[in-house]
């Protein structure tokens, strides 16, 4: 194994974790500066500007013509959204957080997962399946504008675009950072892995949709690490909505998927619509996602990538 390339990851991997902390500062800075509440700025700045990389994946699979790593990627992508980010935080600091304030985006997240699932039971995803998930985003969005923002009162709002305007930059400036280290981790992640014998389709099974998580993973765990809990949370809810609603819909909008590919998305969203269960479940009833809980959920995440696998058995998606 070359040590080049381990440095390198290395590398990318600490500017990966450092750049996270100042996208999440500039992100808390806003917040304040706009009146809006942590949670919101979780769902729809940071989780829009973490959701970049699966919208990235999703359109070029269309556009060249291949919808299955489109769907593949934002299916995947919520999944590891799910038990990685949440099993992740949850072992570093119980999760806990007031049942009013995620109660409608948890069963919004699991009134989302049923869409994708009718449609592919029902026929695929045309350009109309598209039109339709593009438009549940955009309520989406209205939706959390109007239940978590709030105004804020007290100086007028000119006085502080001098402050808005540097916050902005830096949010920008770090968030391309995030991107471009993220990035990187695959890329000397990927080499390493061949170097070390595992196999393309465990690869390519894996790394894309796990890469597009990458940005979640870090912001995150910086968020819970300084104790912004509500910011990560909707972070979370907010990227797994996005990619079942922009992202799957832009990729059957370019490039419907009608036949071929279904009965591989069948069992995957399934398992996600029983993650959302159960998370829908530990917020309503504990109010909480416990250490044992995150556990259980990177545990789930370990055994579906082998299940996927193992099932597939198919060459690297490319």
């Amino acid at each position: 194994m070359a040590l080049f390339e381990i440095a390198l990851f290395i590398i990318s991997l600490a500017i990966l974790y450092e750049s996270s902390r100042h996208v999440l500062n500039a992100a808390i800075k806003l917040a304040h500066l706009f009146g809006i509440t942590e949670m919101a700025v979780g769902f729809i700045l940071i989780a829009t500007a973490t959701s970049v990389p699966d919208l990235m994946v999703s359109v070029s699979g269309a556009l060249m013509g291949k919808p299955a790593i489109s769907v593949g990627d934002a299916i995947g992508s919520t999944i590891a959204n799910i038990c990685l980010v949440f099993g992740v935080a949850a072992l570093l600091r119980n999760v806990v957080i007031r049942r009013e304030e995620t109660l409608e985006s948890a069963e919004l997240l699991l009134f989302i997962t049923l869409a994708p699932l009718l449609f592919i039971l029902t026929g695929g995803l045309t350009h109309r399946e598209g039109v339709v998930l593009l438009f549940m985003f955009v309520l989406y969005v209205l939706f959390i504008m109007r239940g978590k923002f709030r105004v804020k009162h007290g100086a007028p709002f000119y006085r502080d675009m001098k402050e808005l305007n540097k916050q902005l930059t830096l949010f920008l400036a770090a968030f391309i950072v995030v991107f471009a280290s993220s990035h990187f981790v695959v890329q000397y992640g990927v080499e390493i892995a061949r170097t070390i014998g595992v196999s393309d389709a465990v690869i390519g099974m894996t790394l894309i949709a796990f890469a597009t998580t990458l940005p979640e993973l870090a912001v995150d765990f910086r968020a819970i690490r300084s104790g912004h809990m509500a910011l990560a949370v909707g972070d979370i809810f907010g990227s797994c909505v996005i990619n079942l609603t922009l992202v799957l819909g832009a990729a059957a909008v370019i490039s419907p998927l009608v036949n071929g590919f279904l009965d591989l998305f069948v069992m995957p969203i399934v398992f996600l619509l029983a993650l959302s269960s159960f998370i829908w479940y530990l917020l309503m009833k504990h109010e909480a996602i416990r250490k044992e809980h995150g556990l259980l959920l990177l545990v789930l995440y370990i055994l579906w990538v082998f299940f996927e696998t193992s099932m597939t058995h198919a060459a690297p998606i490319s």
